[in-house]
């Protein structure tokens, strides 16, 4: 995506390393990835969605904040679990882990990392955790919508968009050669809350090269009998 000017002292987060937040161990397995695949909070997605994608060894898998779909993921890929922070109420969305993420810990640890996206006080490190400050400095993000409809104010990037722009800027300016997919990004299900400007990230990512999977047709009587 095209560079755009960011000025860096108009919000927190302007002097934070965008690559150095990464862990090491993170970094390198990036260093070997053949995909990065992003699954969404979708409620549609369905085992067949996640199976069609044949994840392997090689690949990193990314969800978010509750990990709905964590009961899906498995233990041969790199799995990377990304928290918001909720300022108002000072936590992180789906922190601690649910039943199907801790599995996942506990059986492949060293295959597993946590990013913390949008901290607002300092934080201890911690091994295998990236963390970033709001605002991460990438122009989409940076520069992300301020004003909805009805003068209320967006809260700023979700989850989501701010782990795709991250990983979409990495691919392109630190030499990683993944390529980059989401699952579940293609608006079949699911409620979207209004603090986001959905347009903007939806037309972001329609500009961008990254790949969209669309989820499999759904057979009529699955129409009717939606199941998470």
């Amino acid at each position: 995506m095209t560079d755009e000017y960011m000025a860096l002292d108009a919000l927190p987060g302007g002097d934070q390393s965008v690559l150095q937040a990464l862990p090491d161990a993170l970094r390198e397995c990036l260093s070997r990835a053949a995909r990065v695949v992003l699954i969404a909070n979708n409620p549609a997605i369905t085992a067949a969605d996640f199976e069609a994608l044949n994840i392997g060894a090689d690949d990193v898998v990314v969800s978010f904040n509750h990990c709905i779909k964590a009961s899906l993921l498995n233990e041969q890929s790199v799995n990377l679990f990304v928290h918001g922070y909720n300022a108002p109420d000072a936590y992180f969305f789906g922190l601690p882990g649910n039943a199907d993420v801790q599995r996942l810990f506990d059986r492949a640890a060293q295959r597993c990392f946590t990013m913390l996206v949008g901290c607002a006080a300092p934080m201890c490190p911690l091994p295998r955790v990236a963390m970033y400050w709001d605002r991460i400095p990438l122009p989409p993000l940076w520069n992300y919508p301020i004003d909805r409809p009805g003068g209320k104010h967006y809260v700023g990037p979700s989850t989501g968009f701010n782990t795709l722009v991250l990983f979409d800027w990495l691919r392109g300016h630190v030499g990683y050669t993944y390529q980059l997919m989401t699952l579940g990004f293609s608006n079949e299900a699911g409620k979207l809350w209004g603090g986001h400007a959905w347009d903007y990230e939806r037309d972001w990512l329609q500009k961008s090269d990254v790949i969209v999977v669309p989820l499999q047709p759904r057979r009529w009587w699955q129409k009717l009998f939606k199941r998470k």
